[in-house]
């Protein structure tokens, strides 16, 4: 058995305070890992993130370039960082365009399930949504908004249940 003596060093061991090499060591400039082409394209790796920011023409803080103006509070020692809305770089309108094109949005997938409970319900009230939240079949208790949001997708959808909708039948 040990003594008090011994559990009480073992309890108030201290901690290393020596930092290893590898923390002493001077840290390396991180490189960004832009994902937009165009910006990609455009950016300069020997200027900083502000500055690679102007140029392009784009707020490096949105809160500095479109600043709230309080009505207690009006100093005018605050320097606003102003953007250039008229004359837009050619980064901008590239962007611009993008954006314009852009199908990116990502049809939502509708079950199987779901779409045989939508056209059950539809069968039966067409879009009487509120008769469709009252349904013995609306097990998950799905409010009339949510019915018509469920009803409205499921009519927008490019997706084919043909044949889930014949098997329930």
């Amino acid at each position: 058995m040990t003594g008090v003596r011994a559990r009480r060093s073992r309890r108030n061991k201290k901690v290393n305070t020596t930092k290893p090499a590898k923390k002493r060591r001077n840290k390396q400039k991180k490189t960004l890992k832009i994902a937009n082409k165009t910006i990609q394209k455009h950016w300069d790796e020997s200027k900083t993130l502000k500055q690679n920011f102007k140029d392009l023409g784009l707020a490096c803080d949105v809160n500095k370039s479109l600043p709230l103006v309080k009505k207690k509070n009006k100093s005018e020692n605050e320097e606003v960082e102003k953007m250039d809305t008229e004359n837009p770089t050619q980064v901008v309108q590239e962007l611009e365009m993008q954006a314009s094109n852009s199908e990116d949005k990502t049809e939502r997938r509708i079950a199987p399930g779901e779409a045989r409970f939508i056209w059950n319900l539809i069968q039966k009230y067409g879009n009487d949504f509120k008769a469709m939240a009252r349904d013995k079949s609306n097990i998950y208790q799905h409010t009339p908004n949510q019915l018509k949001r469920k009803y409205e997708g499921f009519l927008r959808s490019s997706q084919d249940f043909s044949k889930h909708l014949t098997d329930s039948s």
